[in-house]
């Protein structure tokens, strides 16, 4: 018996090795076949058309699909003087996705008053529609052809110079493939039918990688210039989308410092001096004008949802901070509970509560406690996985379907993040300790011309930062009650590094 279950093991085991022979067979004739014919652009190219085509059906066939509005981008549409026609609440928040909207404010409506990079694109796609309509009300799916548009070269430009860093067509084919499911994922594409700002760091996002990779072969200076500017700009559309985005212009500012060696000559070099110092400049202003992007709900769930959530000791926590031990009770409550233990707006928190602590010492705490940020860090991470809003529809209430209910189509990449991957800090130190490993060979200060490796290493470690930064800016503004809504780029930045060491792992280790 046991002899037949060995020789049995031991047929299925050839087969096996058989059909994998097979398998690197055909891929070998295939790239013998496109020997001198691999071009990373015309993969580029052939995943933007295919990620404009799923985007097009997402957006702009029936049913129209987009991101239903939580409240929180109210006063970003009053300011681009953008209003809603519908006035009941269940009809304009969460349940469901809204495509039309007035541009005439009602007696109810308050003009708004915040000017950011996002309020410019929106009054930019408003324009665009009045010049087709003529009427006085705004269909989104202007806004959301305006994001698509400015979309696609950003999709082309980060898979081309992926793809540069292998020559063999299958391997450039399964790293455009690869590209193609994490970035045209429907997470990430029905945000431009929508008013969040998840759009425009998308985009911009994106262009700042994809800017920041192109520098890893030689070209001529005009090319390196325009790679520059483009940089420059999609950082400070940007960090001037939203407060808790302006610190990061001051790592974006250190990464093109890095970028001297580029080119080796004296007017280069002070095009990336002057190029930190206005991202510096910028970052400041919006740090010093802004509102903050927190308000007293956050504060409020900054200690209970952060700093007390994570302490072993919620009393002596509390005598840190010069708070009588009693308000232990409010340990991991939530003012957006169903039946919340007590209201942000309660004056009995404000004397003895809230009165004694600011954000800088949570912050203060934190850096005494590092135990308790990782901790912090770990549940930020977990939150960032989740692009799609949880909370919030994607159909019209015309198409029929149940309250916040989620389309499906094209949803592999979100859904596998969300039911199989792993959303622990643990994951984050393995993907960071690939990342050291993959391409810290000819890692230099100073390169030469084989700088691949110091570029893609001093690019990825800056969307390190910008993950951490944003996670730690949350954690210390609203602890962790806010992270679905403020953690986009922390699960944006874990993708983007995903996808850089998929593509260079598979290269190694030769997977086709």
């Amino acid at each position: 018996m046991k002899n037949r279950e060995e020789s049995f093991a031991a047929r299925h085991l050839t087969r096996f090795v058989t059909f994998l022979s097979k398998i690197r067979g055909f891929l070998r004739n295939v790239n013998f076949k496109m020997e001198g014919r691999y071009s990373p652009s015309r993969l580029a190219l052939l995943v933007t058309v295919i990620t404009a085509i799923i985007a097009f059906v997402i957006l702009f066939l029936p049913n129209y699909l987009g991101v239903a509005g939580d409240g929180s981008t109210d006063e970003v549409m009053r300011s681009a003087g953008i209003y809603y026609i519908e006035r009941e609440p269940d009809l304009i928040y969460n349940n469901y996705f809204i495509k039309t909207y007035s541009t005439v404010a009602s007696g109810e409506d308050m003009p708004g008053k915040t000017i950011n990079s996002q309020v410019i694109i929106l009054r930019i796609a408003k324009s665009l529609d009045y010049l087709f309509t003529r009427d006085h009300y705004f269909d989104i799916r202007f806004l959301g052809l305006l994001y698509l548009i400015l979309y696609l070269p950003a999709v082309y430009l980060l898979i081309r110079e992926v793809c540069k860093r292998v020559r063999q067509f299958t391997e450039g084919a399964l790293i455009a493939a690869a590209g193609l499911v994490i970035f045209s994922d429907i997470g990430y594409v029905t945000y431009f039918n929508s008013f969040y700002p998840e759009a425009i760091w998308l985009i911009a996002m994106l262009y700042c990688v994809g800017a920041s990779m192109s520098f890893q072969k030689e070209r001529s200076g005009y090319r390196d210039f325009f790679s520059l500017m483009l940089f420059l700009f999609s950082a400070v559309i940007l960090l001037s989308s939203r407060r808790q985005c302006a610190v990061l212009g001051f790592l974006f500012a250190i990464y093109v410092i890095r970028l001297i060696f580029v080119r080796r000559n004296f007017i280069w070099g002070v095009s990336c001096i002057g190029t930190a110092f206005v991202l510096s400049l910028i970052s400041i202003l919006c740090i010093f004008i802004y509102p903050s992007d927190f308000g007293e709900t956050s504060k409020l769930h900054a200690m209970t949802r952060g700093v007390l959530f994570v302490s072993s000791s919620p009393s002596e926590t509390l005598e840190e901070f010069g708070i009588n031990p009693s308000y232990e009770l409010l340990t991991d409550s939530s003012a957006y509970d169903y039946l919340p233990l007590v209201k942000a707006g309660d004056d009995s928190l404000y004397h003895g509560f809230l009165d004694q602590y600011s954000a800088s010492d949570i912050a203060v705490y934190y850096l005494r406690h590092p135990g308790s940020m990782l901790g912090m860090i770990d549940v930020s991470i977990g939150a960032g996985m989740d692009i799609r809003r949880g909370s919030c529809g994607n159909y019209e209430i015309s198409a029929g379907m149940p309250l916040k209910a989620k389309s499906l189509f094209w949803s592999g990449w979100s859904t596998f993040k969300m039911m199989s991957a792993p959303k622990t800090i643990g994951y984050l130190i393995v993907l960071t300790g690939f990342i050291f490993f993959l391409f810290y060979k000819g890692y230099s200060i100073r390169p030469g011309e084989n700088r691949s490796n110091t570029i893609f290493l001093d690019m990825l470690i800056t969307v390190l930062g910008v993950l951490l930064s944003q996670s730690i800016i949350v954690i210390i503004g609203s602890g962790d009650a806010e992270m679905v809504q403020r953690t986009f780029l922390v699960g944006l930045s874990l993708d983007i590094m995903t996808y850089c060491v998929f593509a260079e792992l598979q290269h190694k280790i030769k997977i086709v």
